[in-house]
């Protein structure tokens, strides 16, 4: 279904047309380079960059707005916790546009421009909001977690993702617990993560619900740690299937249902080549996903590589 492009197609137009697909364009100096090195040696540079990063930005300090708001606790009057509330408002503001600022830089910057490319995609796919979370170290975390597992195993980044402290405020994941499931985080896994509409009922988004019961942030680190006594140790039927399953096995039921390799390679091949890609080439794409585990890199290889 996909062709290799042929050695004798190979040349500057091609390689520029994959770093803009595969990065955000380069200089001629690289293209020159590319195109005298092949387009095996290129993908695999893409698919396996240099690991070093760029320092995080300033909104890595967790207590970074504490006194901020014990200011705004400790307010004397409607007037000093108007202020105070102001002040934290703007601090927080300057901090998520600084977010974006190093982001940015990132992606100009960058060794690794693959990297950066699936981290902005799978920031698109798992998309929270600003607005909401209000605090940068969760977002920053979030960039880290998606470019730490960018080009690995979607699985693994799903799993990672639902312990996701920005994710978590964001789908109210944080305040579900046994008596009082919250549903928001298990029906958008399955409708935007992994599934797509159609492919789930609304039995299994109450059921799975069930099972993210207990997940928390520590409020001294803003990182996630899980309490057993909140989490709903009943049984659970899940795709047709009972047992006393926790987060983690209900992803790992998601990804053995043929809808979610077919709904993340029709994702990843729009994203990258073009839209509405017809039902066998998706079905050759999932194959090539599900055989290797959803690992994410023998995919964009394939893709990469094809005319």
């Amino acid at each position: 279904m996909l062709s290799q492009l042929r050695k004798s197609d190979w040349d500057e137009s091609a390689a520029a047309h994959l770093a803009a697909r595969a990065g955000f364009g380069e200089s001629p100096a690289t293209l020159d380079r590319w195109t005298k090195q092949g387009l095996d040696a290129t993908v695999q540079e893409l698919l396996h960059p240099d690991a070093s990063q760029a320092s995080p930005p300033s909104c890595t300090i967790p207590d970074q707005f504490a006194l901020l708001r014990d200011r705004v606790k400790s307010a004397a009057s409607p007037d000093e916790q108007r202020e105070a509330q102001k002040a934290l408002r703007e601090a927080v503001n300057e901090q998520l546009f600084g977010l974006v600022t190093w982001w940015t830089q990132q992606m100009i910057a960058t060794h690794a421009p693959l990297v950066e490319k699936m981290t902005l995609f799978w920031h698109g796919h798992f998309a929270t909001s600003a607005e909401k979370v209000r605090s940068p170290y969760k977002l920053w975390q979030q960039n880290e977690t998606l470019r730490t597992h960018a080009l690995g195993n979607f699985g693994t980044l799903t799993k990672a993702i639902s312990r996701d402290p920005a994710m978590m405020v964001y789908l109210d994941l944080e305040s579900s617990k046994a008596e009082h499931p919250n549903e928001n985080f298990a029906r958008e896994l399955m409708e935007l993560f992994t599934l797509g509409e159609g492919n789930y009922t609304e039995n299994d988004v109450k059921e799975s619900a069930r099972a993210f019961t207990g997940y928390r942030i520590d409020p001294s680190t803003e990182r996630f740690r899980f309490i057993p006594r909140q989490f709903d140790a009943g049984l659970k039927t899940f795709m047709g299937q009972a047992g006393n399953w926790n987060g983690d096995q209900i992803i790992d039921m998601i990804l053995k249902q043929p809808a979610c390799a077919k709904f993340i390679t029709t994702k990843l091949w729009r994203f990258f080549v073009y839209d509405d890609p017809k039902p066998e080439l998706v079905a050759a794409l999932a194959d090539t996903f599900s055989h290797y585990h959803y690992e994410i890199r023998p995919l964009l290889e394939k893709t990469f590589s094809s005319e």
